[in-house]
């Protein structure tokens, strides 16, 4: 059993893509998305977030780069404007939490730091075993789409071991 909550989140501008994944004091798993993006957050940190929290985002305005500059003039511009609405809305939460409960509680990580996706479902699965949640796990459908939960797990894995250090 554990005293602290930890919260990873994957911010995203996109709809259905902005998860959050959350590990209680009794070390369980939840996941959460914002099927409305920033404005339903917004609501979740002032009404119902842990405040008693360690919470680790994905910042992807902290490597400030396009990751894909194949195909036309048009594509790559339409990659980069994705790229940019995403970084916005990383900052943006990475501001919002600092605000409401401390920069000390707040790891603000770039993409490169978060590693590599976790695609494969078996080793995602093994991922949560080796961190001692089998059977702990709420709210996630083990679907290949649930992408962001597993970001979002992830994140909340590396909130634990920077709070730990």
């Amino acid at each position: 059993m554990n005293n602290t909550i930890y919260v990873g989140i994957d911010p995203a501008f996109r709809t259905n893509g902005f998860a959050i994944c959350i590990i209680d004091e009794e070390d369980t798993v939840s996941f959460k998305n914002f099927r409305n993006g920033f404005r339903e957050f917004i609501r979740w940190v002032m009404d119902d977030a842990p405040q008693h929290a360690k919470y680790c985002v994905e910042n992807s305005n902290l490597q400030n780069s396009t990751f894909d500059m194949r195909g036309s003039k048009g594509v790559v511009a339409k990659i980069s404007r994705s790229v940019g609405k995403n970084q916005a809305i990383s900052q943006l939460v990475v501001d919002l939490l600092e605000e409401y409960f401390g920069e000390r509680n707040v790891y603000n990580i770039s993409p490169k730091e978060k590693g590599k996706k976790i695609t494969d479902l078996a080793i995602f699965d093994a991922y949560i075993e080796s961190n001692g949640h089998e059977g702990k796990v709420y709210g996630y459908k083990r679907l290949k789409k649930q992408q962001d939960e597993r970001d979002a797990y992830k994140l909340a894995i590396i909130a634990r071991q920077k709070h730990r250090k």
